[in-house]
Formats: C-alpha cells, sequence, structure tokens
C-alpha cells in the first residue's frame, strides 16, 4: 500500500493527474474533515514546503490557515483549488492527508 501512495503522490508531483479528478478526489477528502485538522495539515505542509525552499508555496499554505480561522468553507474552497493548481504540494502534507486525497483518485 505504500508503494502506490507513493506512486500516486509522484504521479502528482510530476503533474501527471487529471485535474478535474484531483479536484474531486480534493474537494471530498477537505470536505470530509474539521477546520483544526486542516489547519494543522496545512501547517505540516508549510513547514515542509519551507523546508525544501518553496518559500512562495508556504507562503500560500501559510495564508490558508489564516483564512481557514476566519471563513472555514471558503478556506476549504481555497485549499481544493490550492491543491488542484500545485499538485506537487500533494508531497508536503502528512501522509494521512495525502492518503486521504491520493485513496479518491
Amino acid at each position: 500500500m505504500f508503494d502506490s501512495i507513493k506512486n500516486a503522490v509522484e504521479q502528482a508531483a510530476s503533474g501527471n493527474l487529471d485535474p478535474q479528478a484531483l479536484e474531486q478526489a480534493a474537494g471530498d477528502h477537505v470536505a470530509s474533515i474539521d477546520n483544526d485538522q486542516l489547519a494543522g495539515h496545512l501547517q505540516t505542509a508549510a513547514t515542509n514546503l519551507q523546508g525544501q525552499g518553496q518559500g512562495e508555496l508556504a507562503q500560500q499554505a501559510m495564508a490558508l490557515i489564516s483564512q481557514v480561522q476566519s471563513d472555514p468553507q471558503g478556506a476549504k474552497d481555497a485549499v481544493i483549488a490550492f491543491i488542484k493548481n500545485n499538485p506537487q504540494v500533494i508531497a508536503h502534507f502528512a501522509p494521512e492527508f495525502a492518503q486521504g486525497i491520493l485513496a479518491r483518485l
């Protein structure tokens, strides 16, 4: 199972996933988790992105954390768009978050 998740993350990172399918999978997964969990997952992604020298994407993830607190539904929509537009970020989320999306593909 780990290998299939790893392969799917690599596909996402390389941009070889159907954007519509990714958007649907991300939407289904993001809708299934609560706002505190979502903020935690975004924090993990932001930290990992920053550590990998991807400051711009890290800043976007941090901005989404703030939005989760002020506009939870709008934030969920923005997280879905963030993942769809930057599929490589899936690799920077915690494994359980990435797995939740990839299992829906």
